[in-house]
């Protein structure tokens, strides 16, 4: 495992942001054990923000306390993806379905979106996820309502979510091309119908849940 020195003033922050991106890199896998002094010498800090970030991943179940010392990665079973899933369609449908019910110059906002942020992703899984994720907020955004765009930011900060994702990009070329990707979704959006566009997003949303089983 291979994490970088950090050099920053909040410490635990950047430990805990340091690790999660260590989860969708692939550097941290399942059946990883996590030793607190172990990690405060090689990210160069003392054990106490160490010890807050391993805290603050355990109590969002990105890690379990190990037999012994220190943590461990669990395994991410079908059921956890399955129940990441199941929200995720119901959040992300009910935002098609509103923005659809809006002018279609919205949709036009939400194409230009993609365009770019598949111009700026890189090619790491940590790039592919980051840029799969602002597009899908997109959509949220456009659909007004901020209660559902606080549950989807809860949801894709969620270490289930990171973990699923760091899994399936660490072994898949994750080039991503989020206008064809989203091609469907785009297309039942501009069509102003709410329930048909809610009805693509689901399916769309559970195509990912057949990628990550398939994987």
């Amino acid at each position: 495992m291979a994490l970088r020195r950090i050099e920053a003033s909040s410490l635990a922050s950047a430990a805990y942001e340091h690790l999660t991106e260590a989860l969708l890199s692939g550097e941290l896998s399942p059946g990883d054990r996590l030793v607190q002094d172990v990690l405060a010498l090689r990210l160069g800090i003392s054990r106490t923000p160490v010890r807050e970030a391993l805290q603050r991943m355990e109590r969002e179940g990105t890690i379990r306390a190990a037999s012994g010392r220190g943590y461990v990665v669990p395994e991410l079973t079908r059921a956890d993806i399955g129940h990441l899933y199941e929200v995720r369609e119901a959040v992300e449908g009910q935002a098609a379905r509103l923005v659809a019910a809006r002018a279609a110059a919205s949709v036009d906002d939400i194409e230009g979106a993609l365009q770019r942020l598949s111009a700026a992703a890189g090619h790491s899984g940590r790039d592919a996820f980051h840029a799969n994720r602002l597009a899908h907020r997109a959509i949220l955004e456009s659909a007004g309502n901020p209660i559902l765009l606080e549950m989807f930011d809860d949801l894709w900060g969620r270490s289930v979510t990171l973990r699923a994702w760091g899994d399936y990009y660490a072994s898949v070329d994750a080039a991503i091309d989020l206008v064809t990707e989203h091609a469907d979704v785009l297309a039942a959006l501009r069509g102003g119908d709410p329930d048909r566009a809610g009805a693509v997003m689901v399916a769309h949303v559970h195509k990912g849940l057949t990628r990550h089983q398939d994987h």
